[in-house]
């Protein structure tokens, strides 16, 4: 197995501290908010993997990016039929996210859905996925630009005597706070402002209180809990009224006060459009009109993208088996190991214990433990996972063609 550093983490507004004791990674581990790690990136036609591409280390002290290794010897790792598919490239992207606030409310590209296998939740945390009514493209459109608009002409009114940092950290628990009045932030706020202006940044305040709660209310709030798996995919129904193959929902994961959440996402490499950022400070780029034009605007329900997997055989349950990608879950015991028959390559992810895998000659293939990633070359073939701690778990993640 190719097993890359654990440490690939990138800081993100919206990351936690539970991804860091999760990959065991201590004092040596990136501080802060850390919003997700790549567990393998290996596709430099996406942007974000291409930026924070696997990195393999050798025994005898060297390394290489799992991408510059691909350039060079995909037919070996791959095998010619997985290259002359997908090229010399894994188009998988699979990612641990550590979601302590709102993420922006965002989409792909039409074609390719994602999973959310949930490790771990704070009580009564959520995600928020899928319209959960009939929406009005143009007008959603134009309540995310007004809100857009006023929240840049906040900020400028706060020039020279607040930071968008700031800012952000005085907003965030008023916005938060359904309840909240603006006489509450205005104590705050007011003495930043010109006396003058404070009238038009109270306006701007209350736009922006407006759009963000619409926006979190139009869509719906999916509970998670640990262990739970979510399918973000257009339901069967929407899917056959349009007649088109199934896409992400719009989604905004996490919820707005802070129940933070431990998630492996895995989906296909591509673009993220932004139509909202929950009022971020520092800006970060949107594209309304592109996020809105990739989503299902039709009204879906909660439990229609809450996967309940199915046992396969001995060990094995598989959550999803799409055009796109197949996802299992093995668990091996002290007692009982779990066979895993030749596969075209595939991604394995450990969520609990520790591993070991075995070929068929009962060769070591390799070691995996809570929070380690690796992908399966072509060339190991058939092998057998037995649990070295338990309760053990690892995802496995497949592209199609699908061996069964």
């Amino acid at each position: 197995m190719l097993k890359p550093r654990r440490d690939n983490l990138v800081a993100r507004p919206w990351g936690g501290e539970r991804l860091r004791d999760f990959k065991r990674l201590g004092a040596a581990g990136a501080r802060g908010a850390i919003g997700e790690s790549f567990e393998i990136a290996a596709d430099d036609s996406d942007d974000e993997a291409r930026k924070y591409p696997s990195v393999i280390d050798f025994a005898d002290g060297s390394s290489a990016t799992l991408p510059s290794m691909l350039s060079v010897h995909a037919e070996t790792l791959l095998g010619a039929d997985f290259v002359g598919r997908y090229g010399r490239r894994v188009p998988l992207l699979p990612k641990l996210l550590d979601v302590a606030e709102l993420l922006s409310v965002q989409a792909h590209p039409p074609g390719g859905t994602e999973v959310y296998v949930i490790v771990a939740a704070d009580p009564g945390a959520t995600l928020r996925l899928g319209f959960s009514k009939d929406v009005d493209a143009k007008k959603l459109a134009a309540q995310f630009a007004a809100g857009r608009r006023d929240q840049q002409q906040l900020l400028n009114l706060c020039d020279g005597t607040v930071s968008a940092d700031q800012l952000q950290a005085l907003l965030k628990p008023w916005l938060s706070n359904r309840g909240a009045k603006i006489t509450a932030i205005e104590r705050i706020l007011r003495p930043r402002v010109a006396s003058t202006k404070w009238a038009t940044a109270a306006a701007c305040l209350s736009t922006l209180r407006t759009v963000y709660w619409q926006a979190l209310d139009c869509l719906n709030a999916v509970p998670v809990s640990a262990g739970a798996v979510v399918h973000n995919s257009n339901p069967p129904r929407i899917v056959a009224a349009s007649g088109k193959p199934a896409s992400a929902e719009i989604h905004a994961l996490g919820s707005p006060e802070g129940r933070s959440l431990l998630a492996l996402e895995i989906r296909r490499p591509g673009v993220t459009y932004r139509a909202w950022d929950n009022v971020r400070f520092p800006l970060r780029p949107i594209d309304i009109d592109a996020t809105l034009g990739a989503v299902n605007l039709s009204a879906t329900r909660p439990d229609e993208f809450i996967v309940q997997p199915r046992t396969v055989r001995a060990g094995v349950q598989r959550s999803v088996d799409s055009e796109y990608f197949r996802i299992e879950h093995l668990a091996p015991t002290a007692l009982v190991s779990v066979d895993v028959p030749a596969t075209p390559p595939h991604t394995l992810h450990a969520l609990a214990g520790a591993v070991s895998v075995y070929a068929t000659d009962g060769a070591m293939v390799g070691r995996l433990a809570r929070g380690e990633s690796a992908l399966v070359p072509v060339g190991v073939g058939a092998y057998r996972v037995a649990a070295d701690e338990e309760p053990a778990l690892v995802i496995k993640a497949e592209l199609p063609p699908y061996a069964d």
